[in-house]
């Protein structure tokens, strides 16, 4: 098991590195590629957009939520955090409306949230009802743009999702 989690880190880190991602998205745009530009070395880079100073992207792979924060830390940042309504707005555009993961769990304990960053947790959108660890299963991480509601669900961290990374 080790050697798989190993494996796929080093093919993340890879994929990094040479600027090439299956499936990664800005935005809802294309759904086969990254938006790359190049730079005065030739290499790619990925447009990240910004808001308040904090750059986001949306990537559609989807995968676990500790396999989405493990690659957002190769691409420099942290699952997303949302401090308030105007941030939440524009991390859901970024995911291009679909649902996705952000850096919000209870995975520690059970009913106290706490940012991937360590940031205070002082807003919330939860669906009605939510959160409910529903079926009797430990739900302990966060999707975003959930049901026609467009809000927050808590999801076992091992459902597949696309994710939005910040840094």
């Amino acid at each position: 098991m080790k050697l798989l989690v190993f494996s796929l880190l080093l093919c993340g880190a890879s994929a990094q590195m040479s600027g090439s991602y299956s499936e990664v998205s800005r935005g809802g745009q294309d759904q086969g590629a990254i938006e790359t530009t190049g730079d005065d070395t030739g290499r790619s880079t990925i447009n990240w957009q910004t808001f308040n100073g904090r750059s986001f992207i949306f990537l559609a792979n989807a995968v676990t939520w500790a396999h989405a924060q493990q690659h957002c830390l190769t691409l420099g940042g942290t699952l997303a955090t949302v401090h308030n309504h105007e941030e939440e707005a524009f991390v859901k555009r970024v995911a291009g409306g679909k649902d996705a993961w952000i850096g919000l769990s209870d995975a520690q304990q059970d009913g106290f949230w706490f940012w991937i960053n360590g940031d205070p947790l002082r807003y919330t959108n939860w669906c009605a009802g939510e959160p409910n660890n529903a079926g009797g299963n430990p739900q302990e991480c966060v999707v975003i743009n959930f049901s026609a509601n467009k809000c927050w669900d808590d999801e076992r961290c091992s459902v597949q999702r696309p994710f939005v990374c910040m840094k």
